[in-house]
C-alpha cells in the first residue's frame, strides 16, 4: 500500500475516533474566562498526546487556560512543521450553547468550527502520519493555546518561540463554509480604548460651549469612523461607548472601546498616527483625552515564503483530487504572530465551517478527513523542500 493510500486508510478506520474526540472536547464550556474548562480541554487533549507517544510540555497560567506544547522525537532538536490552535471560545457558561449535535452532514455545538474541529484535524493529521511512519523522521509538533481569542497575552511568547524552532507552521482555523480557501494573509488588529475627561455641572445652568465628555467623544466618534478606507484595507469601528450619569448632568466622562484594522504595517502606521491626533487634539474647552491599546496583532502580509509553502499545499491538494485556493481574511489569528517572527505559515487546514462566534456555529462533518488528509500529505511535500 503506498503511503498517500495508507493515509486515508487510516483515517477512514478512525473516523468515529475523530469525531468522538471532537465531541469530548465540543462539551467542554472552554470560554476564555473559564480556566477551568479550559483545563479540562487541556487535560483531554495532553491525554491524547501521551497516547501518541509525544513528548508533552505543559505550560502552567496563572489567568487563562494552560498552553499545551508536544512533539515527535524526530522534532527534539527542531525543525520541521509545528501545528497551532486554540482551545478557547468565545461563549460563556451562562449563554447556555454548550452541547454537541450532529444533523446528518452538519455538527453544531461551540467552537465546533472555531476551532475545536481543527484541534482534532491536526491531532488526526499526525496520527496518520505516525500510522505510514512517516513520523519517523518527519520533525511535527503541537502549541495548541487558550486564549487566542483575547488576542494571545499569555501564549505569545511560546508561540514565537516554537515556530522560531520550525521551518514551517500550519495554523489550524477553519477553511471556510465549502473547504480550500488556504490563508495566505490576513489584516492586522489594534483594539484600543479612549476615555474623555470634560468637567461636570447642572444641565440647565452649565456656560456654553459645555465641557461635555460626551459631546467631545462624539466629535471625535465621527473623526475616527471618517478613518474608514475601504480601498486602502483599512477599517475602524467604535464597538461600544459609556458615560455620564443622567439627563440633567453634563457629563464628566466617557469611555469608548475601538478596533482598527490594516493590510500593512505601512497601513497600521498611517491610520494609528491619524488616530493619535484625534485623540490627543481635543475641540471643546476644558476637555481632555487618554488612550491605550489593549489588544494588537500585527497584518500577515503575503509574501514569498508564505505563497511558497502554499505551493505545496496546493500540490498536495492535486495528488489528492482536491482544489484549494489562496485566501485573504480580515479577521487576525495566531498566523499574524508567527509571520511577523519571520517563519512560513499557512492558515485556513481546519474544518470546513460558518457561523463562527454565534450560537448557530456549526461545520461540515465530511471535511475531518479530507483536511486531516491534506493537512498530513501538506506536511510531507513541504518537508521534502525543506529537509
Amino acid at each position: 500500500m503506498d503511503m498517500i493510500q495508507t493515509l486515508k486508510t487510516y483515517l477512514e478506520d478512525n473516523k468515529n475516533e475523530m469525531f468522538d474526540l471532537l465531541e469530548q472536547i465540543v462539551n467542554i464550556n472552554s470560554y476564555s474566562g473559564n480556566k477551568k474548562g479550559v483545563d479540562k480541554v487541556v487535560d483531554v487533549l495532553e491525554g491524547t498526546f501521551k497516547d501518541m507517544g509525544l513528548t508533552i510540555r505543559r505550560q502552567q497560567r496563572d489567568v487563562t487556560g494552560d498552553n499545551l506544547v508536544a512533539e515527535n522525537a524526530a522534532r527534539i532538536s527542531g525543525g520541521g512543521l509545528l501545528m497551532i490552535g486554540h482551545m478557547d471560545t468565545v461563549f460563556p457558561p451562562e449563554m447556555g450553547f454548550d452541547t454537541y449535535r450532529k444533523d446528518g452532514n452538519t455538527i453544531y455545538g461551540p467552537g465546533v468550527y472555531d476551532m475545536k474541529g481543527g484541534l482534532v484535524v491536526g491531532i488526526f493529521a499526525a496520527k496518520a502520519m505516525q500510522a505510514a511512519g512517516l513520523l519517523e523522521t518527519i520533525p511535527v509538533g503541537f502549541t495548541y493555546n487558550s486564549d487566542e481569542e483575547i488576542g494571545s497575552p499569555h501564549s505569545r511568547d511560546i508561540i514565537v518561540k516554537e515556530a522560531k524552532r520550525s521551518d514551517f507552521c500550519f495554523v489550524m482555523e477553519g477553511s471556510g463554509a465549502n473547504g480550500g480557501e488556504i490563508v495566505t494573509g490576513r489584516k492586522g488588529r489594534i483594539v484600543f480604548d479612549f476615555e474623555v475627561t470634560g468637567k461636570a455641572g447642572h444641565a440647565g445652568n452649565a456656560a456654553f460651549p459645555k465641557a461635555s465628555a460626551i459631546a467631545e467623544m462624539a466629535q471625535m466618534v465621527t473623526a475616527l469612523e471618517a478613518l474608514n478606507d475601504p480601498e486602502a484595507g483599512t477599517s475602524l469601528n467604535v464597538g461600544q461607548i459609556e458615560g455620564g450619569v443622567g439627563p440633567n448632568t453634563v457629563a464628566a466622562t466617557a469611555k469608548a472601546r475601538v478596533e482598527t484594522r490594516f493590510t500593512t504595517m505601512e497601513g497600521r502606521d498611517k491610520v494609528w498616527s491619524a488616530i493619535n491626533k484625534i485623540i490627543t487634539s481635543p475641540t471643546l474647552s476644558g476637555t481632555s483625552a487618554t488612550l491605550k491599546i489593549q489588544i494588537e496583532r500585527p497584518p500577515m502580509v503575503p509574501n514569498e515564503a508564505n505563497l511558497a509553502l502554499f505551493d505545496s499545499v496546493e500540490q498536495a491538494a492535486k495528488e489528492l483530487g482536491l482544489s484549494v485556493k489562496s485566501n485573504f481574511r480580515g479577521g487576525g489569528s495566531d498566523a499574524n504572530i508567527v509571520s511577523e517572527a519571520g517563519v512560513p505559515v499557512l492558515d485556513g487546514l481546519g474544518s470546513s465551517g460558518e457561523k463562527l462566534h454565534t450560537p448557530d456555529e456549526s461545520m461540515r462533518a465530511d471535511s475531518m478527513v479530507r483536511q486531516a488528509l491534506l493537512t498530513a500529505l501538506s506536511a510531507v511535500r513541504a518537508y521534502e523542500k525543506y529537509a
